[in-house]
């Protein structure tokens, strides 16, 4: 009877199952790891009774939870579960990049180089000195690695990890080559006059490839143990993600994608406390046990059979490396007459492997139209409208010019008025005043600023090209005629006050902007007898970015280049001349535009995915040409529109397209942008969050020609506990398929202002592009310096998640 190899046998059973898990997860769990369940009631086992109780984050296993939550409520289960493919695939790669190292050099210092041998020596020989795992916790605590997103995080570490084990592995390779080239064959080898090159590949390599193997197991193997130590010293791979609710506990580094080593960050703390918290430490522990213990278990379940007398395993080698050997090839198709079978299949083969490689096997069901997109952002950039600012005659033809496309595509079309002008109290001509409301975009056409430098000479610079006004007073429409505005005085920084003659008017010159709507007067040692202005400036070196002019508390001059240099020197006479502010002629609006899903109606939906993307921009004088960025998001929007309005096939979730109002602007947060009128003054996100549920998806900038790399912002899953995070792996790989170039982010990363509003309520929110690219709205933003692949790539990702995205389509 054939004695059965148990070590091979149960560590090929614990191996198949782990790697089952990690290729197919939602198998096992229907829980989203990036879900944070919030404090709710839980039935669980007590003295073998189940109980029910209130129970907040981290919560024991119980009926929902079988593993538990971590401190963030995150169930512990599930990211075991999907965190298997990630640690399995770091512990891979370690094994593979040490025995790509080890293997020929080990080989060849076997075979006499002396050289290679000694450089093993004296690897060996330093991380003896130097324990490996504190040499990696000093390179991994580096904080570049620690801010790496989870694909290359994971290369990185297996990198690192290879460095300090390679040495290792390479001298049990270089032992077992020495006893190869002992055996009394090689000398016979020798005689019939093989070099060295060919005894290593037909001779030895074949003897020492089976235990090669054994070792690549146990490699991977003492691989997962040094993750989980570097872990208990919360060193780990992918990125760590701030939780607001655990700001209390100082230092806490919590992993946000799943992986195991993660798991282990908090183990002294929680070893502290394991009665009341056991699951978090017993259940990673057991996973990681019980995979090291399956992977050594096959490794040496291997080199038991790789000894047994009967083994074929070293004739088997070399008859692999006769079938796969070019030059056998080459010689056969030489006599094809007599090989001809051997050489058509390895021909198919070939070509096949070809094919493969450059076919794009993944093609778009639907291709994105630059082209298209294009014809939509010349449109936009038109001097007729002007910037497309909110409440303009531009802003309102921009609008008209969106609605149109979207019909003549066939959405259903509606507008959500956003007012921008207010009544006040203050009663001018028998008549209540009225004004914009505060944060609202007012026009300035012109102004300058004069001022004497240095050396007594006087010179003006103008708005738009030597300085920007992010803000103008709101005490301007309260007090101040319809005229042009005039002021004259000081420019001062605080401690320059002191010798501002007397009567004259004080401008601060600050260096912090702390946002729009938190300015405050600086009158730090003010003397009473100067007359304080609320006009504020502030240096900032290198910005040079046109904003639009917002009602605030306090006009902020933005000075660019030459006129900042002149207001470094804390003292300057000026004399500022502006335009009076125009009031907004329009309200602001957000357009809507409704695609219904297969079987779906306007009045019934169904889970509804909506496209968002911002369509106001700066304001643009006579002189100017209109800036490109802020028009891309609209353009990209309306040609994804068009795309799915043509789908071959209804698709099964309902589209609505929102282009946002007085909403491009990152700087300000006020009730009249375009998304907080939509969330929450009119509470529609509430709203269909309770009847239908809703997906966001929002659109911003793809950058200049110099960018690289395309942002994803994924927001953490708000109410759904599955599909989020297998949505995000799935447009991953989409991107890598499509060959672009990409950064994914999670949301403690710079967002559009929508993208905050709306992930509040939704099933999934994701941002692409970039909310904040430098030189928007600067001399470099024109058509021209547009990155049109990064654009296309936005617009094609989108159409792909919508047509072929198996999680969001379901």
């Amino acid at each position: 009877m054939k004695k059965i190899n148990f070590p091979l046998l149960l560590g090929s059973i614990i191996v198949i199952f782990l790697a089952i898990v990690a290729f197919y997860p939602e198998f096992f769990t229907s829980k989203d790891p990036l879900f944070e369940e919030a404090p709710k009631y839980i039935e669980y086992k007590e003295e073998g009774e189940w109980v029910k109780k209130f129970a907040y984050n981290p919560m024991p296993p119980n009926k929902d939870n079988i593993f538990g939550t971590d401190d963030a409520g995150r169930d512990v289960y599930s990211r075991l579960v999907y965190g298997t493919r990630n640690t399995l695939k770091l512990a891979l790669l370690i094994g593979i990049f040490r025995m790509i190292l080890a293997l020929p050099l080990g080989l060849a210092a076997g075979m006499g180089i002396k050289f290679i041998s000694n450089i093993i020596k004296i690897f060996n020989t330093f991380f003896t000195a130097i324990p490996m795992l504190l040499f990696s916790f000093v390179i991994l605590n580096i904080g570049y690695f620690r801010n790496l997103q989870m694909d290359k995080s994971i290369f990185a570490f297996a990198i690192v990890l290879t460095f300090v084990g390679w040495a290792k592995l390479a001298g049990i390779i270089e032992d077992s080559t020495r006893m190869v080239m002992e055996e009394d064959f090689i000398e016979g080898e020798i005689a019939i006059g093989k070099t060295k090159l060919q005894i290593a590949r037909q001779n030895v390599l074949p003897h020492i490839l089976p235990t090669s193997i054994s070792l690549f197991f146990k490699e991977m193997g003492m691989a997962l143990f040094l993750i989980a130590q570097l872990a208990v010293l919360e060193i780990f791979v992918g990125v760590t993600r701030s939780i607001n609710e655990l700001a209390f506990k100082a230092n806490y580094a919590m992993n946000l994608e799943p992986e195991w080593g993660g798991s282990l960050s908090r183990i002294a703390e929680n070893v502290e406390k394991y009665q009341a918290t056991y699951w978090m430490t017993l259940y990673p522990i057991l996973v990681f046990s019980i995979a090291i213990i399956g992977i050594n278990l096959t490794g040496e379940g291997l080199k038991i059979e790789f000894q047994k007398r009967d083994s074929r395993v070293i004739s088997s080698i070399r008859k692999i490396g006769y079938l796969i050997s070019p030059k056998m090839f080459i010689s056969k198709i030489k006599d094809i007459k007599k090989y001809y079978k051997p050489v058509i299949i390895k021909s198919l083969i070939i070509i096949g492997i070809i094919t493969w490689v450059i076919i794009p096997w993944h093609p778009s069901l639907y291709e994105f139209d630059i082209d298209q997109a294009k014809l939509h952002l010349e449109e936009l950039t038109k001097d007729k409208y002007g910037g497309r600012v909110a409440g303009t005659e531009g802003g309102y033809l921009a609008g008209e010019y969106i609605i149109d496309t979207l019909k003549s595509y066939g959405y259903q079309v509606n507008t959500l008025d956003i007012s921008l002008i207010e009544t006040t109290d203050k009663i001018k001509n028998e008549s209540f005043a009225q004004k914009p409301k505060t944060l609202t975009p007012v026009v300035i056409e012109s102004g300058c600023i004069k001022l004497k430098d240095d050396k007594g000479e006087n010179k003006t610079y103008y708005l738009n090209q030597d300085f920007t006004i992010i803000s103008v007073s709101k005490n301007i429409f309260n007090d101040t005629p319809e005229e042009e505005l005039h002021y004259k005085g000081v420019a001062a920084e605080p401690e320059n006050i002191i010798n501002i003659p007397e009567g004259t008017e004080f401008f601060s010159i600050e260096r912090n902007f702390n946002g729009l709507g938190n300015e405050s007067q600086n009158t730090t040692n003010n003397p009473n007898n100067k007359a304080v202005s609320d006009i504020q400036f502030i240096l900032s070196e290198g910005y040079n970015t046109n904003t639009n002019v917002y009602l605030s508390e306090s006009t902020i001059i933005v000075p660019f280049d030459n006129l900042r240099l002149e207001l470094e020197a804390g003292y300057r006479e000026v004399e500022i001349d502006l335009d009076y502010p125009e009031m907004p002629k329009y309200n602001g609006r957000n357009i809507t535009a409704f695609l219904p899903g297969k079987d779906k109606t306007y009045e019934d939906p169904g889970e509804l995915i909506l496209i968002g993307a911002s369509y106001d921009g700066v304001h643009i004088n006579e002189t100017q040409s209109t800036h490109a960025m802020t028009a891309t998001p609209t353009a990209i929007s309306l040609e994804v529109a068009r795309m799915l309005s043509i789908a071959k096939e209804p698709l099964e979730k309902s589209i609505q397209v929102i282009f946002w109002d007085n909403e491009y602007d990152f700087m300000k947060y006020s009730n009249v942008d375009g998304s907080y009128d939509y969330n929450i003054t009119r509470n529609i996100p509430v709203n269909m969050a309770i009847s239908h549920k809703y997906y966001y998806f929002d659109i911003s900038y793809p950058g200049y020609s110099k960018d690289e790399n395309l942002n994803i912002i994924t927001a953490k899953a708000q109410i759904r506990e599955k599909s989020n995070y297998l949505m995000g792996l799935g447009m991953e790989k989409r991107l890598k398929q499509m060959d672009v170039k990409y950064q994914r982010f999670h949301n403690d990363y710079t967002t559009t202002k929508a993208m905050n509003n709306l992930s509040l309520n939704a099933l999934s929110s994701v941002a692409i592009g970039n909310s904040s690219t430098d030189g928007v709205n600067s001399s470099i933003d024109i058509l021209e310096n547009v990155n049109y692949k990064k654009m296309k790539d936005i617009g094609q990702i989108i159409l792909d998640t919508m047509t072929m995205n198996s999680y969001m389509m379901d």
